[in-house]
């Protein structure tokens, strides 16, 4: 019988994507019959989190026996949680899981931190973050590659004595953990999928964070486009505002107008599923993208993805995927693209399975036991 294990997630930015990974690996694990306790911090104030987590949760350990395993994000000083956990804590082994990373992360324009090198307090939080972890997941090849490279670059720009063999202690540390998703079963369309070859005017799908980072530029330049040279295009748009929108966004909604079929937040799982279901194309060009968990779960109920050769979609997307970047999509539109795609839709549903917890969680419960010894 392989060991059952204490672990302790701690995720110091449960919002979104961060929240959806600790909740489903907590549920992932215990059902690898593993004892999990999730402890979290609100996802707001990112700065402050990666500044403030270790402190807020020392304490909460000083209460309790140490347990096998802790895990952690990038969103948590690991040096500094090292340093103020108990000392009846110190053989506990620690994980740190990269959702995404402050050396590659493409900053806001609107962010004065990046003009005056505050940045650079935030990208060595991650590196030495990194340092103090017995070991490192990254969410992606892509993202574990861009790391490493960007820490070797980061490295350079210091002052000598730079830190010896930096990017080779933490290669040797570390390893590729996809996220895991929750994909029901019993999720189905509410009638059945007309055959994209008889689909004359596409419903376009927007699933993510309404933030810079996500290329809400170019999405808007492209909606613009379409509506300018009257293409049949419907649009829904989900995901959340964290209380605020791009500039443009609601000039772009205005313009929309009942195109839009539906705009905002989805209430329920069920409701964001119907819409997913019934979207037919689904165009992201981000900054940057670790992982693309919208994306994943477009796939699942066979919307079809115009990403680009990029980011963390060479990792995500099914073998003969065809890659679209975003100076490609309005023609895309216009020549009807999706009635002559090289892949079935089927095959980006099967690709979205193998993200699944169930696939996952096993992955990471051995990767955790072989921590552990």
């Amino acid at each position: 019988m392989k060991p059952s294990l204490d672990i302790w997630i701690l995720d110091a930015f449960h919002s979104g994507s961060h929240a959806a990974w600790s909740e489903g690996l907590a549920r992932a694990l215990k059902h690898e019959g593993h004892r999990v306790t999730l402890h979290t911090l609100p996802g707001r104030h990112w700065k402050w989190r990666m500044h403030g987590a270790a402190a807020t949760w020392a304490p909460l350990m000083a209460k309790h026996a140490p347990p096998d395993a802790v895990i952690t994000t990038d969103m948590c000083d690991v040096a500094q949680l090292r340093g103020l956990m108990p000392r009846s804590w110190n053989l506990v082994r620690l994980v740190t899981m990269f959702h995404e990373n402050q050396l590659t992360f493409p900053w806001s324009p609107e962010d004065p931190d990046a003009d005056n090198g505050r940045d650079n307090t935030y990208a060595y939080i991650n590196i030495s973050s990194g340092l103090a972890s017995d070991r490192v997941w990254f969410n992606s090849s892509h993202h574990r590659e861009a790391f490493l490279e960007a820490a070797e670059s980061w490295m350079k720009c210091m002052p000598k004595p730079h830190i010896p063999h930096l990017t080779q202690h933490l290669r040797d540390k570390s390893e590729v953990m996809h996220l895991g998703l929750n994909f029901d079963k019993k999720l189905a369309p509410d009638s059945p999928l007309p055959d994209f070859k008889h689909v004359d005017v596409p419903v376009i799908l927007w699933n993510h964070r309404w933030s810079w980072d996500k290329g809400t530029d170019a999405w808007m330049a492209f909606v613009h486009e379409v509506m300018d040279r009257n293409l049949p295009a419907d649009f829904v748009v989900l995901g959340e505002s964290n209380g605020r929108q791009p500039e443009g966004w609601g000039a772009m909604r205005e313009r929309m107008g009942r195109r839009c079929l539906h705009w905002g937040f989805a209430d329920t799982r069920e409701e964001y599923h119907k819409w997913l279901w019934r979207a037919h194309l689904a165009p992201i060009h981000p900054h940057q993208e670790y992982f693309g968990l919208s994306v994943v779960e477009a796939m699942r109920c066979r919307t079809l993805p115009w990403v680009p050769q990029a980011h963390a979609y060479i990792d995500t997307m099914p073998a003969g995927h065809r890659f679209m970047p975003a100076s490609t999509w309005v023609s895309g539109i216009a020549e009807q693209a999706w009635k002559s795609w090289p892949l079935g839709l089927d095959e980006y549903e099967q690709r979205a399975l193998t993200f699944s917890w169930e696939k996952q969680g096993p992955l990471a419960s051995e990767a955790l036991r072989r921590t552990s010894t």
